[in-house]
Parts: C-alpha cells; structure tokens; sequence
C-alpha cells in the first residue's frame, strides 16, 4: 500500500493513517489496526478497495483462528489433493453450487461447514462420506475417485519427524504465524536468499523478522508462518538454534566457525541453489526490498532498530511471542 496518495477530492496529499478500532462480524468484536488515507489540504478522510479488504481480512482472520475454520489455502488445497472440482466438492459436502468455490476466495464457512471441512482433511474420513454420497458419480467416475483416495490413504507422505516437531502444517494459522501455514521450505529459501548479505544467526533473524512481518504489514499474511520470540538481542525465529541445524541436515546449509574477537561463531554457506518458485511474486519483491534496504546496515546497526519496534519492547521481559496481528502494522519499517 502507497503511503501518500492524490486526493480524490481536491488536489492534495493524502497520508496513509493506521488507527486502532474495533469492527463487529457474526455479533462479535474484533481489535483491527485500520487503515484510512487523510487529505493533508482538505482534511478529508477516505479509503480504497485494498485498504478496505486488508481490514476485512484481519476481522476474518481472527474469526478463524478463534473458531479453528481452516484458512482459504487450506480449503484450496484440500480440494486439489482428492482431484476434485469445487462444484463437486460443494455438491458433496452438501453445501450448495459454487459455495466451495466461495470459500476458497476467502468467503467465511458458518462452523458446521467448518467442522465438516476439518474432518475431511483425512483422506480415510472423506472416503466415508463420499460411500454416502456414491449416487452423485456414474460407475467410472466413483470407481476412478474412490482408486485414488485408496492411493493417498496408503502412500500419504510423511513429514520427516525432526521437521514436523517445530513445522505443524496442519495447524490452523494464528496471529503468531501471520496466518500462513508454517512453511519449512519457505523459511530455507529465505535463508538462502539473505546469506549474501548475512551468514551469521543475529544478522539472518533480523533479516527474516523484517521480510515476514513488513510481508505481515503490506498484505495480512507473513511469507514463511515463522513464530519469532523476543529476546535480549532482538526479535529472533522460535527455536532459532535447532532451525537452523535442520536447515543443516536437510542439506540447505553448511557450517564453519570463525573467530571474531577472540570468540569462536558459526558462520554459514548455502549447500543448494535459492528457489524462488516456492514464492509469489508479492513475497519474492518484500524479500528484494528487505535487501535493498538493509544490505548496508551492520549487524548492530540491526538490532538497534529492531529494539525500537513495538512487538520486540512490549514482550521482550517475557521472552514472549511477537504477534503479528498486534504488532505488524506498527511496524517502523517501510519498503
């Protein structure tokens, strides 16, 4: 979102202005950062569509994750996994034409729905229902769905243990995910794509705190699904040290030390090449924006500015989460 903009109005500035305030959905009340622009020479105040749905979508997401209603990526994804249409789908989960398609535009399911979508994330509990729902198939078709789901049923792959103990992608996102399903390949490729400026754990966790919660600021969503704690150096990944040893044993990173006044530090090179398909084009220009602009900071540099932001001094006594939702459109940093 631009910060200054033409008035619609007269032909002043307006400046982007963020305001706490409360927005009621479903008879409850959610705490949302809002966004408005106000004209500098007429004083008015007026919003755009992108404004508009940012706001929307920190009420939606808060009623997702207060109700544990899975996320429209999630609900997408779903589908795709059994190879189905999202008519299909709707006819049958018994939702109505089109309204699968709905939810996966960002449409809020009501909780029964959002119950029957959870259950059917495994594919044993959708065969079940889709035993129910055989009249809604001719011979070949059923045969053909039900060959598959037996498919994924036997060879559904398994997360590696040591990477599904701190990376639940099954989790409903939250407020200190960003709302984005965790993502360990999205996290690896981060860090492969900030060691040219950054090879060393306090620079990398400065790095990938600005590119989640600036990604948090602009769209509603962090890149990665990170949890970052605040701790005495700054805002720093949750279990940054077993992290990043996974990132080790799973090939993406090699290590050395170095000694920097007369204390040994682990300095690291990439063991892969960066792969920016596993990015959206709004990730990959956040990522090439925290680059630029602090490509020439030093470390300390960092971490200074880190200390100034709102999340970091509100929870650091408590080593506490950072939450995005609270914290990320305070965010003194702009690209």
């Amino acid at each position: 979102m631009d910060r200054i903009v033409q008035c619609g109005l007269c032909d002043g500035q307006a400046e982007l202005v963020t305001e706490k305030r409360e927005r009621e959905f479903r008879k409850e009340k959610f705490a949302i950062s809002e966004h408005y622009y106000k004209c500098t020479a007429c004083g008015e105040d007026f919003t755009t569509t992108e404004l508009d749905e940012i706001d929307t979508l920190q009420v939606y997401n808060q009623y997702r994750e207060k109700y544990k209603i899975l996320f429209p990526v999630q609900i997408k994804s779903l589908r795709e996994k059994f190879g189905l249409s999202a008519p299909k789908m709707s006819e049958i989960l018994g939702f109505g034409i089109n309204i699968y398609k709905n939810y996966e535009k960002g449409e809020v399911p009501n909780q029964s729905n959002a119950t029957l979508l959870k259950l059917i994330q495994s594919p044993a509990e959708f065969k079940k229902l889709l035993e129910m729902k055989r009249e809604l198939f001719d011979s070949h078709e059923y045969a053909r769905v039900i060959s598959y789901i037996n498919s994924l049923i036997e060879n559904e792959p398994e997360c590696p243990a040591e990477i599904s103990v701190l990376w639940n992608e099954a989790e409903i996102p939250n407020e200190y995910t960003g709302y984005t399903i965790p993502s360990f390949e999205k996290f690896a490729n981060m860090v492969l794509y900030f060691l040219s400026i950054a090879q060393f754990k306090v620079r990398l966790n400065k790095l990938l705190f600005y590119a989640d919660f600036l990604n948090f600021k602009y769209s509603g969503y962090s890149i990665s699904g990170l949890r970052y704690q605040a701790i005495q150096m700054g805002p720093v990944v949750y279990r940054y040290g077993s992290n990043f040893d996974l990132l080790q044993e799973n090939g993406y990173l090699e290590a050395g030390s170095v000694l920097i006044k007369d204390e040994y530090h682990e300095k690291f090179a990439g063991a892969k090449d960066f792969d920016e398909s596993v990015f959206t084009k709004e990730e990959l220009a956040i990522l090439g924006g925290v680059y630029e602009k602090f490509k020439g900071f030093s470390t300390e540099e960092l971490k200074e500015m880190s200390h100034k932001e709102t999340g970091w001094i509100n929870e650091n006594q408590k080593k506490g989460f950072i939450s995005y939702q609270k914290y990320g459109f305070d965010l003194n940093v702009n690209l």
